[in-house]
Order: structure tokens, then sequence, then C-alpha cells
């Protein structure tokens, strides 16, 4: 995954930056990164029913996507450094610290884990055809309000501080 995200999705985001500055030779950029996703090894997403084993995420799973999370932040950084040292006003705001805790299974938990209840643009069928007759909301790894409290804390900081 690292390869990946380091040779496509980071020239991809740098090209990204150079065409908005582009349009808008007079913005001042900033990208915004994403946090671990799941806290507390996942534990509020896994169990064992009977005896049988864990279903679910187990703590090597958690820790792999979390990983995969800090190499993607890794590598947006690197994308608006790379933007910056060429003359574009682009900074990199990264959310980790304040999700510590806080990400799926976290107290508060501010990003939503599993959501069963569907808002009128969830598509169940076509979201997730297997549960179809139950469905999942697309609200699943997305912030809670108080998630996008801890987004707008992140940006306000860097707006202030340039980090």
């Amino acid at each position: 995954m690292p390869g990946i995200i380091n040779e496509i999705v980071r020239p991809d985001i740098t090209q990204t930056l150079f065409q908005i500055h582009a349009f808008a030779k007079n913005a001042q950029i900033v990208l915004m990164g994403y946090p671990p996703l799941i806290s507390n090894d996942g534990s509020c997403l896994s169990f064992s029913v009977l005896g049988l084993p864990l279903i679910g995420l187990t703590s090597e799973s958690t820790a792999w996507l979390n990983g995969t999370a800090a190499a993607l932040a890794g590598a947006m950084q690197g994308a608006a450094d790379d933007t910056k040292e060429q003359g574009v006003p682009v900074w990199f705001s990264n959310p980790t610290k304040g999700f510590e805790g806080q990400a799926v299974c976290g107290d508060p938990e501010q990003v939503h884990g599993i959501v069963k209840t569907l808002t009128a643009s969830d598509g169940p069928a076509v979201d997730f055809p297997l549960l179809n007759r139950y469905g999942l909301s697309a609200q699943l790894l997305h912030p809670k309000i108080g998630g996008a409290r801890l987004y707008a804390n992140s940006l306000e900081r860097t707006l202030r501080t340039g980090k």
C-alpha cells in the first residue's frame, strides 16, 4: 500500500494542488488530512459468539488500517511540501492529534462506526446489496458533528500557525 500511496496518490495530489493554484492564483490552499479511523483496537467492531473465533476486526487489521491512514497523511504532507517548494501557497492540516482516542470505538466516538439507520440519501440496494433488507448507512467511517468540529479545530490551527 505505501508504494501506491507514494508513487501514484502523492503525485496526483501534487498535480491537483498545482491545478487549483492555476485556477485561483491568489488562493491560499489548505490540504486537510485524514486521521486514523479506528480507536481502541476496534474493540467495538469485534466479538466472538459461543466460543467461535473472533468476528469483525482484529487488532492487527486495525493497526494496518490506521497505518495506512498514517502513510496517506505522510504522502499528503509531502505533496503539500513539494508544491510549496515551487512557490504555491499551500499548507497541510493534520487532524490526527485532535482525533486521538475519538475515532470509531473511541470515547467519545467522533467518527461513525456501523450505522444502520438510513438517511434519505442512502440507497442500501446499491450501497450494500447483501444487506438490502436492513441496509447500512453511508455515514459509516465519516465524522459525526463532533468530528467535524475536530476537523475545524485542525483547520483553524493551521490557518493561525501555519502548522
